[in-house]
């Protein structure tokens, strides 16, 4: 952009910008014929939140309390019910960790040994570390064992850790899965959750590790170590009921590995080729590695916003779909030159859009809804998914209620598609309801894409599949409507080299929210077969979440 932006530049108040707004829309629904969703209501939403005004909508930070308001008022505007005990809010606690930046990692050879010894690694050049214990060690010092892959998946037939114990080892393994290639074991290049390096911390945690180091590579990842590096650098969250016993994770660089390996004596491409194999076995390395770090943790208070509809009809009352998406992004930097502010309009206010536009057209079918609707929006999606894990694990209604979570991320603003696909659609029968549902509008239904960059693993759609609710992420397809087929894909390619995650993500002069109307019609339909069904929708056998009535062997049923 021409003109850049700092925090000192003047901003509309966020009350006058959302008066105004339901004004507007208040006006526009007042007609008596049913009023339809727009692009330029869409577009009104996406300005309003993604404006300075909101500060990039980083935890903690007075921009995503605005955030909360406007969707809290918003709700309450089209008379949506609080979804929490009375209130549109469901509270709770974060811990924010800053890692120690004088963090140190080395390495010691068991016994007299004539091996080469390692320079000292240095921080996020060589190595990234962290503890989301809040009692974590000052010091640990332990064996190191290369664990492979780290994966034991009974469903296919696949265990790299054959029975060893583990317990208070430091485990080196490798990101992603064996196999990783077209056609190769497990689903080739498609990720499943054993190769996502949040995979290989829990599986360590529950053997008992002392700590864990993932070996990274670009292919494996799917990005450089500058990824790596800058995330580990910042602030993170977690949510602080979850238990933890690692005393620390991190990362080391392949090339680290590689030295790691041959102080031990082996040869890093020949335990590789070993891990391939399903004879695989944990191999110690015959070094210890000693890791020092104080990390500093406190305490932050978070929120989702949601707000329902009930079911006019007797037979939906205890049938949910939950519409969600994440309203908070990277906040600000007031370490950068010119513009500090990360707006995320696509990432997610063009989402956070879709959803009170939903919100505010089911509120006029009050009297005709087939099935209760949840309008969900939720926060920390991008310090690890944890709003919408939050509110998945206390859900105030029962979880075998709910028929399906349809969640909405970077809806598409470069025109409609002659086809689209739903992410995570293939665990459950989603699959075949999103199919048909798309097929009603004359869209072309294809299969998900970008599976080699696991994004099903990376939105909030994970959380409610983990937690036993099949979900989806709607996502708009390859071709273009009209005589430029190519449109799209040029667009989200260009989208996430120049505008994902920097604060160049703002509202463009050549956006086209037709292909986010389409995206809230095909959401309306897939709803509509939802409430058509008899049963509740179901994971396939081989998928690796379930229903928990399914799990126990319980008959899966509504209540």
């Amino acid at each position: 952009m021409s003109e850049t932006k700092s925090l000192s530049r003047q901003r509309f108040k966020p009350e006058i910008l959302l008066l105004v707004l339901l004004v507007l829309l208040s006006g526009c629904r007042s007609e008596n014929r049913l009023a339809e969703i727009t692009p330029e209501e869409l577009l009104s939403h996406i300005k309003f939140l993604s404006d300075d005004a909101y500060e990039g909508r980083g935890l903690g930070s007075r921009g995503i309390e605005l955030a909360a308001n406007y969707q809290e008022n918003y709700f309450k505007q089209f008379g949506l019910r609080p979804f929490f005990s009375g209130s549109y809010r469901q509270k709770f606690i974060l811990t924010g960790l800053q890692p120690d930046f004088k963090a140190t990692l080395e390495f010691i050879p068991a016994g007299k040994s004539s091996r080469p010894e390692l320079p000292s690694p240095v921080l996020l050049e060589d190595f990234v570390v962290r503890s989301e214990r809040e009692d974590c060690p000052p010091e640990v010092e332990a064996e190191v064992v290369y664990g492979g892959y780290l994966i034991q998946a009974p469903e296919r037939n696949w265990d790299d850790i054959k029975g060893a114990d583990l317990k208070g080892k430091v485990l080196l393994v490798e990101i992603n899965e064996p196999g990783n290639y077209q056609g190769g074991i497990f689903d080739g290049e498609e990720l499943t959750y054993y190769g996502r390096w949040t995979y290989k911390f829990e599986k360590a945690t529950e053997l008992g590790a002392a700590g864990v180091l993932i070996i990274h590579d670009n292919k494996g990842a799917t990005y450089g170590w500058s990824v790596v590096r800058n995330s580990w650098a910042k602030e993170s969250f977690f949510l602080p009921e979850k238990i933890r016993t690692l005393s620390f994770e991190g990362w080391v660089t392949e090339t680290l590995a590689t030295k790691m390996v041959t102080v031990a004596g082996m040869d890093l491409k020949t335990l590789r080729q070993q891990a391939e194999t399903s004879d695989f076995q944990p191999r110690p390395l015959g070094i210890k590695v000693k890791i020092r770090q104080q990390p500093v943790f406190r305490q932050i208070g978070a929120e989702n916003v949601a707000g329902w509809l009930p079911a006019a009809k007797p037979e939906g009352r205890d049938r949910y779909v939950i519409f969600s998406a994440h309203y908070d992004h990277l906040g600000l930097d007031p370490n950068l030159q010119g513009d500090q502010i990360y707006n995320g309009a696509v990432d997610n206010c063009s989402a956070t859009a879709c959803l009170l536009a939903l919100a505010g057209y089911y509120s006029q079918l009050k009297e005709h809804l087939p099935v209760n609707l949840v309008f969900a929006g939720v926060t920390a999606e991008e310090q690890g998914l944890l709003g919408s894990d939050y509110l998945a694990s206390h859900l105030p209604v029962p979880n075998s209620s709910v028929l399906a979570a349809i969640n909405l991320e970077m809806v598409n603003v470069w025109g409609e598609t002659e086809d689209v696909y739903a992410i995570g659609a293939k665990y459950s029968d989603l699959d075949d309801i999103c199919r048909r549902a798309a097929e009603n509008l004359g869209y072309s239904y294809g299969p998900e894409q970008g599976g080699n960059y696991g994004f099903f693993f990376r939105s909030d759609q994970l959380s409610f599949s983990r937690h036993g609710l099949p979900a989806v992420w709607l996502h708009e397809g390859l071709a273009s409507r009209g005589k430029d087929k190519g449109l799209i894909v040029r667009k989200s390619e260009e989208y996430q080299k120049k505008y994902y995650h920097q604060v160049t993500d703002e509202v463009q002069p050549d956006w086209d929210l037709s292909g986010a109307v389409q995206l809230t019609r095909w959401a309306r339909e897939i709803v509509e077969l939802l409430a058509e069904t008899k049963s509740l929708p179901a994971f396939k056998p081989e998928s690796p979440f379930q229903r928990p009535e399914a799990a126990s062997g319980q008959p899966v049923q509504n209540q």
